[in-house]
């Protein structure tokens, strides 16, 4: 017998795969994520985990957010994660100063 993993996410797969789809069968998630049929069992049944490519794309076939399969987990933080807030403000900020004026697109086209 195949050692057991946590079963926490298999559980919510099939919570949701019954209460979003209630008609929605293993096979049929299995079809809709372009998932084999045993991988969702195995998953559902605790016996084999999941990659976060793979929850995405169940996620995406029963339309719901991916963090609801993934609820004990803990959050993903990192550096360049952390960052990406302060490094979208700069970006959007860039080349549209508040105090100054704004150069056209033949202007920022032209070479040096």
């Amino acid at each position: 017998m195949p050692a057991r993993t946590d079963s926490g996410v298999g559980r919510r797969i099939a919570y949701y795969r019954g209460v979003v789809r209630p008609s929605m069968t293993q096979q049929q998630l299995a079809d809709a994520a372009c998932v084999a049929l045993g991988t969702i069992r195995k998953i559902e049944r605790g016996e084999r985990g999941v990659t976060d490519s793979t929850l995405q794309a169940i996620a995406d076939a029963l339309g719901i957010d991916p963090s609801l399969l993934r609820a004990d987990r803990g959050p993903a933080h990192t550096r360049v994660r952390d960052a990406l807030p302060a490094l979208s403000a700069a970006l959007a900020t860039y080349d549209l100063p508040d105090d100054g004026p704004v150069r056209s697109f033949h202007e920022l086209h032209r070479p040096q």
